[in-house]
C-alpha cells in the first residue's frame, strides 16, 4: 500500500486504485486536525487508517497534537482510535434547522418554582431529612421551609429548588427514599411547563410533563409515559382519577395549554394537596412554617 500527499490531504492507493483518504483541516500551529478518514473497503478500515495515520505522523513530525472528528455513536471508530491514544477533547452538538427555529421562537424563559409533598405526619423526621440533604447546601440554597401536615401531607420548599427544577426532583427522591414514603414533587419550569413526579420508597412510579417534548424530541414511548397515569395517582394520593385526567393537560407547545401555574394548581386540587401554587418565598409566611437555614 502506498500513501501519498495530494492537495494537503493523504491518499492510500494499491496498484493505482484509491483505497483510503485522510482529509485534513488547514494546519494551525502545532495542531494537526483530521476532518475525516474514508476507506473504500469497510473490512479493511483499521489497516488502511493505520497506514494513513503512520504517513501523517511522518509528514507532520514537528506537530504536537493530532485530533480527529467522529460521528456521534460510531463506537467502532471510537474504540479503534482510543487504542491509538486518542481521547475526547471537545464535544460537537448538532440540531436540525427546523427544531432550532422552533426553540428559538419560544417565548423567553420565565420563572420556575415548585414544592415537595410527603405523605406522612412525622414532622421531625421530614425536618431532619431536609437538614441532612447535602446537595442543597452544596448548590448554594439560601434555605428550606417545612410546613406541618395539611390533609396528611407535609410540604417542603427550597430556594435552590425554585431556581433549579432538577434540585426539586432530587429532593423528592431523597425524601421518598430516606423516609420510605409516598412523595409528590409538583412545580412549574421556566414559566412554560408543569411537571410532577410521584414516588414511593424512592422509586419513581409516575411522571408528568405538560409538554413532553419541551426540552427536545423523545421516543414515542417516552412521550406517552410523561402523560400521567390517573389510576396510579388515584391509588397513591386518594385523588379522583377523572379529575386527574382532566387536570393533566398535555400539548405539543405551551401556547396550546392553560398556563403552567393553572395546570399545577388544578393537579394539586385533584390530588387534595395544599400549597402547590407557590414556592419558597411565599412558604416562609405560612402558619407553622419551619425555616431550615443553610448558612
Amino acid at each position: 500500500m502506498e500513501v501519498r500527499e495530494h492537495d494537503g490531504n493523504l491518499l492510500a492507493e494499491e496498484d493505482g486504485v484509491l483505497v483510503g483518504r485522510l482529509e485534513l483541516e488547514p494546519r494551525s500551529g502545532s495542531l494537526v486536525a483530521i476532518k475525516r478518514i474514508d476507506v473504500t473497503d469497510a473490512e479493511r478500515y483499521e489497516e488502511v487508517a493505520q497506514a494513513l495515520l503512520a504517513a501523517l505522523a511522518t509528514q507532520h513530525a514537528d506537530a504536537s497534537d493530532v485530533t480527529i472528528e467522529l460521528a456521534e455513536g460510531d463506537e467502532r471508530a471510537s474504540s479503534l482510535y482510543a487504542r491509538w491514544g486518542f481521547a475526547p477533547v471537545r464535544r460537537v452538538l448538532g440540531v436540525s434547522l427546523e427544531i432550532l427555529q422552533r426553540d428559538l421562537d419560544r417565548s423567553p424563559r420565565g420563572e420556575s418554582f415548585g414544592s415537595v409533598h410527603v405523605q406522612t405526619d412525622d414532622l421531625p423526621a421530614v425536618e431532619r431529612a431536609v437538614e441532612r440533604f447535602a446537595p442543597l447546601r452544596a448548590g448554594g440554597s439560601e434555605g428550606s421551609v417545612v410546613v406541618p401536615p395539611r390533609g396528611g401531607w407535609i410540604s417542603v420548599y427550597d430556594e435552590l429548588a425554585d431556581r433549579d427544577p432538577t434540585a426539586l426532583r432530587q429532593l423528592a427522591r431523597e425524601l421518598s427514599d430516606r423516609l420510605g414514603a409516598v412523595v409528590l414533587s409538583l412545580g412549574v419550569e421556566q414559566g412554560a411547563v408543569a411537571r410532577f413526579l410521584l414516588l414511593d420508597r424512592g422509586r419513581l412510579l409516575d411522571e408528568y410533563l405538560s409538554v413532553p417534548e419541551y426540552y427536545g424530541p423523545l421516543p414515542s414511548g417516552e412521550v406517552v409515559a410523561l402523560a400521567a397515569n390517573p389510576t396510579l395517582v388515584e391509588r397513591l394520593t386518594g385523588a379522583d382519577r377523572r379529575e386527574v385526567r382532566a387536570a393533566a393537560a398535555v400539548g405539543k407547545h405551551p401556547d396550546e395549554l392553560p398556563s403552567p401555574t393553572e395546570i399545577a394548581a388544578n393537579l394539586a386540587q385533584a390530588m387534595r394537596i395544599e400549597g402547590a401554587e407557590h414556592g419558597y418565598q411565599d412558604a416562609l409566611e405560612l402558619p407553622g412554617a419551619i425555616h431550615v437555614g443553610r448558612s
